[in-house]
């Protein structure tokens, strides 16, 4: 320290008593102890429907899952919540069948059947939940039991998808490139095949397909695509298409399903410019057709419903659906749907719903 006849010391005076922290939140008196105003705020961990709404799902018999998340701060989690159709119009936390709050985010959450639920979460755990059951519960049969649990992915599950072949067989990857396929049958949720290294870059896209329980496909940010046996003992995969120009980057895939004018030959895969791309997996290695859905948008995701095909964007969000007759003859256009689209699910023929950050959910009736 200096000598005092050089300097003057400060410190604070005897008669400055500022109230506690916990008598500081919300005070306006002292407008400049925010790090204490928020240090003394208790937080509320009760369970709500959160602003990020991420993910969707629905059954045959139209009940609905969704997953919300709070993300800000320095703690994350996640809760999902049942409702009913009759509830779907209008979802809060009292009229939910059943909901269940994660210490985690709450990533994706998918239906396999009517009464088994899988959800993957942001601490890469996979989960196996019964959703229904008049012997556990006569008087209110919606109630969560779990199925198993696991982790085996190193990093968070990014992609998610049922086979509707064998809604007893899902298959899961990450971003690192992980893949794994999931067996429930049992009394345990158990993986039968697993590759670490699918892709040398970051795995953007997967698709199973309607028919059969055989094959699936993934895609990478640097243009490659691959179609994967599901039967082989060992993981087995073969290039359905690899953009050596470095001009390309897929960002999601959808399989055709068999009612399409070329049946499930067809893979659809979308891009960072706004662009869809079909691959027939009976002559790989080149494009059948690319056609341009948005000139502004990166597409985010892809889903098929018989003939259809939903074109999903971000930034910004937009909702585009095409009949797929021969060519993408486009039905529906709605540019004004969320500030960020992350689900969709179809919930008839002509209906489908979108959800986004910001609690909303929008209805999209083809004509």
């Amino acid at each position: 320290m200096f000598p005092q006849k050089y300097s003057e010391l400060y410190r604070k005076p005897d008669s400055h008593q500022p109230p506690s922290n916990i008598e500081l939140a919300g005070n306006l008196e002292y407008p400049n102890l925010n790090a204490a105003d928020l240090s003394a705020r208790l937080e509320n961990l009760s369970i709500r429907l959160h602003s990020c709404w991420d993910s969707i799902t629905v059954n045959e018999e139209n009940h609905f899952v969704l997953a919300t998340n709070r993300r800000k701060g320095c703690e994350w989690w996640g809760v999902f919540f049942g409702h009913s159709e009759d509830n779907a119009k209008h979802m809060t936390e009292k009229n939910a069948d059943f909901k269940l709050q994660s210490t985690h985010t709450v990533d994706i959450v998918r239906y396999a059947e009517n009464n088994v639920l899988l959800a993957a979460l942001g601490d890469t755990k996979l989960q196996v939940w019964s959703t229904y059951s008049k012997v556990r519960n006569p008087v209110s049969p919606y109630s969560l039991f779990m199925i198993g649990e696991s982790a085996a992915h190193p990093s968070a599950i990014s992609h998610l998808s049922v086979f509707k072949a064998d809604k007893k067989t899902v298959v899961t990857a990450s971003p690192d490139g992980t893949i794994n396929i999931w067996n429930f049958a049992g009394a345990d949720l158990e993986s039968s095949y697993r590759t670490n290294y699918a892709h040398t870059d970051k795995l953007t896209g997967m698709a199973t397909p309607v028919s059969t329980s055989d094959q699936f496909v993934t895609c990478d940010r640097g243009g490659c695509a691959r179609i994967w046996d599901a039967r082989a003992v060992a993981p087995s995969s073969m290039t359905l298409y690899n953009d050596t120009t470095h001009m390309i980057s897929f960002t999601c895939a959808a399989w055709a399903g068999p009612t399409e004018l070329h049946g499930d030959n067809y893979i659809y895969f979308g891009d960072f410019d706004g662009n869809v791309h079909t691959i027939d997996i009976r002559v790989p290695k080149k494009f059948q057709e690319t056609m341009e859905y948005f000139d502004d948008s990166i597409i985010s995701q892809l889903s098929i419903n018989g003939p259809h095909l939903a074109v999903m964007g971000n930034q910004p969000a937009g909702v585009k659906i095409a009949k797929m007759n021969g060519s993408h003859e486009i039905i529906y256009t709605n540019k004004d749907t969320h500030d960020r689209l992350t689900d969709a699910v179809w919930t008839d023929a002509q209906t489908l719903l979108t959800i986004g950050h910001g609690r909303k959910m929008v209805k999209h009736i083809i004509p």
